[in-house]
């Protein structure tokens, strides 16, 4: 099966994926579980991380299973890739009895935008984060 558990052997490939998805990836993915798709050579072209939150915004129940990172290679979209990881998630999320998995996306990212509604995510609440410089430098923190 192409989507299957990290190996540990993995982990700069999936850096480098993730490093993809996000500019200012720093290289700790906390303790979030990480799947992943295999090609037919061996080579990566998917992932998708997710781990249990306390709560999430728009979701009901509490803890609830979350997709913290997903991304498929380029010549890999369309194809059912990200469905699958998807899909694996969620079927490891119904196994542990949860009801629901959270997401989120960038307001500015349609085709992820577009790739969630068409895995049946509900988009529940959409915000616009601001912040305003202070000026100065930044205070130590205790």
């Amino acid at each position: 099966m192409p989507v299957r558990p990290m190996r540990d052997d993995e982990i700069d490939a999936v850096k480098a994926m993730m490093l993809a998805l996000w500019a200012d990836f720093d290289g700790d993915y906390g303790d979030e579980q990480v799947l992943v798709w295999e090609r037919a050579g061996g080579d990566l072209g998917g992932f998708v991380s997710y781990e249990v939150r306390a709560w999430a915004e728009g979701c009901d129940s509490r803890p609830v299973p979350y997709i913290e990172g997903w991304w498929v290679a380029p010549d890999l979209r369309g194809a059912g890739v990200g469905r699958a990881l998807i899909a694996a998630v969620e079927a490891w999320a119904r196994a542990k009895g949860f009801v629901e998995l959270g997401s989120d996306v960038d307001l500015g990212n349609e085709s992820s935008l577009k790739a969630h509604v068409a895995l049946g995510f509900e988009p529940r609440i959409a915000v616009q984060y601001f912040r305003k410089r202070l000026g100065g430098q930044r205070a130590e923190s205790d």
